[in-house]
């Protein structure tokens, strides 16, 4: 599919509106027995962790999906025509931002409901790395103290959608919110667990930047020099010294990625590969389908790959 030019875009619309005017060609009997039920709103996230922090807030007043299919990463993600569909249908887009979703802005002019509310999560917040053209580093719901922000963002939106059930979303968010004060306490006692000349991680690609930063865990560096760029040689040559200068007990691997660099490098710096951290995607198993699920899975497997 190709973004830049439109022609493909306005031949699904033209579809689905000649499907609409088909459909009214044929009028309906309304049920007697029938009854109105409240309009759902319809929401989009980008990836399906901003999803399921939006379903918390949401509840069963509304209906998210996600553009980027779980188990696929959002910075390389080539959109397909089911999403021109769905963000033509949203009353409400949620994405992260700072460069997360290149490929968002040419999908929004073609195919957006142009009524749709669409929030920017990270827009606001200090975003490491971020200078004049160059967006920075954009996972910052690792950190739950900036997943509390996006929550926050989230019911306000929501309510600015459908002021009639704000009561609804507030109670949720506030419930979300202590969820994820939790979770952060509960962070904190397990990375202490952690020996502090243990607590060091070499990742598939810099998305721990802000947990690390929030609970004390060294960021030695990533396979992946930036999104979709193969690693060099001396890159890897490099990391493999920084492996064994830091004690490094793990390469942290992402089930969107292939796990051949990360063993590799783990081999070369004769030490082990976990195969599977969850950021930029939810998992697919029992537990691991909302964004509390993942973080205790990942920190669970974090700390037991550096105490060992």
């Amino acid at each position: 599919m190709v973004l830049d030019k439109p022609a493909g875009a306005r031949r699904v619309l033209t579809v689905l509106a000649a499907a609409l005017v088909c459909g009214a060609c044929f009028p309906r009997t309304p049920s007697p027995q029938a009854s109105p039920t409240p309009k759902r709103v319809t929401a989009v996230a980008t990836i399906s962790t901003l999803a399921a922090l939006t379903q918390s807030v949401g509840g069963d007043r509304v209906n998210v999906t996600s553009l980027v299919p779980v188990g696929a990463s959002p910075e390389t993600y080539d959109p397909a025509p089911r999403d021109l569909i769905s963000l033509a249908n949203a009353r409400l887009v949620i994405e992260n931002g700072a460069g997360l979703e290149l490929w968002l802005e040419k999908l929004l002019r073609t195919a957006a409901n142009r009524s749709a509310v669409v929030i920017v999560l990270s827009e606001d917040l200090p975003v490491a790395g971020a200078a004049r053209g160059q967006p920075g580093n954009p996972h910052l719901w690792l950190d739950p103290h900036f997943a509390k922000i996006y929550v926050s963002k989230i019911a306000a939106a929501l309510r600015d959608v459908d002021p009639a059930h704000a009561s609804y979303y507030s109670a949720n968010e506030r419930a979300e919110l202590a969820r994820l004060d939790a979770l952060d306490a509960w962070i904190k006692t397990q990375i202490d667990l952690v020996p502090p000349q243990q607590r060091a991680m070499i990742t598939f690609h810099d998305a721990w930047y802000y947990f690390d930063r929030r609970y004390g865990l060294r960021d030695i560096g990533a396979i992946e020099p930036s999104p979709g760029q193969e690693p060099s040689a001396a890159w890897l040559a490099k990391l493999i010294a920084l492996a064994r200068e830091n004690h490094v007990r793990a390469i942290f691997a992402e089930p969107q990625f292939s796990p051949k660099l990360a063993a590799e490098l783990a081999s070369s710096a004769g030490i082990k590969t976990v195969p599977d951290l969850y950021d930029d995607t939810l998992g697919t198993a029992p537990g691991l389908q909302t964004y509390e699920g993942i973080m205790r899975y990942d920190v669970d497997t974090i700390v037991k790959a550096l105490n060992s």
